[in-house]
């Protein structure tokens, strides 16, 4: 199940120099509309006013019993001017209107379901994207691995340089992340400073190399914000489970997993080491 969310034309935000979003929102009036869908305007367009004038037609010959054959063909023919020219704008009003009004129902469709400062998918989102993907695999004992995340010391962050930073360094982890992670994986901030990742395949060991690498580029990493720069570690718990296991049961494991790496002294793995056979590693 890919992460579709980030391929979006409605970009919740972009990262400036600082890693802060500038929460910019897309321009939902008629010409921003209509530059991005004139070939569905267009079509839509032809395709009533088409509608109008054939229903015209009707009307014309149903009511016109009189005339002769000439006649009759005249007056076919100046129906047919007439209506186009005040079919054809009102069908283009009319189209308009249509399409603006489901590209403002996909952003809010989109916004529901994002994270509003990262751009990640949110709670419910995440959800979502796991049950799917699990419909779309036949065997119900394929196994995918869930991941969650805690940022160490995150308060003192917000203490020390500001809350703004805070955002910042939150925006530049979730691109951290994205950056360290396959397309079809799946991300998604729970709240506050917790995240959590879901692989669909891998091995056990592929699992803890992924979850080992995630670890290493944020503890190297040096999170910028006005000048400042920030170090930062992470917690993570993971979890392998079956597709046809209860998510939320999974998630509430892997997240008594990461308290558990917080509990050992942060920075660190922890793990169902039933599943996994390795031994967490500082």
């Amino acid at each position: 199940m890919r992460n579709r969310v980030f391929q979006s034309n409605y970009q919740i935000g972009t990262s400036d120099s600082a890693g802060k979003r500038d929460g910019a929102y897309p321009d939902l009036s008629y010409i921003a509309v209509a530059r991005t869908r004139w070939r569905t305007i267009i079509a839509r367009s032809l395709w009533l006013t088409l509608a109008i004038i054939i229903f015209a037609q009707l009307v014309n010959a149903y009511f016109v019993d009189t005339l002769v054959a000439d006649d009759r063909l005249y007056d076919a023919l100046m129906t047919l001017q007439t209506t186009f020219i005040v079919a054809l704008p009102f069908s283009i009003f009319c189209s308009l209107l249509q399409v603006r009004t489901d590209v403002a129902a996909d952003y809010f469709r989109l916004l529901s379901r994002t994270d509003h400062l990262t751009g990640l998918l949110n709670r419910r989102a995440f959800i979502d994207a796991l049950e799917d993907s699990k419909k779309s695999v036949a065997d119900e004992k394929a196994s995918g691995a869930l991941f969650v995340i805690d940022l160490d010391h995150f308060k003192q962050v917000n203490d020390d340089y500001g809350h703004d930073a805070g955002d910042a360094v939150l925006c530049q982890v979730s691109d951290l992340f994205r950056s360290n992670l396959r397309a079809d994986d799946v991300v998604a901030r729970l709240g506050g400073e917790e995240f959590v990742i879901a692989l669909s395949r891998g091995t056990a060991r592929e699992t803890w190399n992924v979850a080992q690498r995630l670890r290493e580029a944020v503890e190297q990493n040096a999170f910028e914000y006005d000048g400042q720069e920030m170090r930062l570690t992470i917690s993570l718990g993971i979890v392998r489970y079956n597709f046809d296991e209860n998510l939320e049961s999974a998630m509430r494991q892997a997240d008594l997993l990461t308290y558990q790496s917080k509990k050992d002294g942060r920075n660190r793995i922890s793990c169902n080491e039933g599943q996994f056979g390795l031994q967490p590693a500082v």
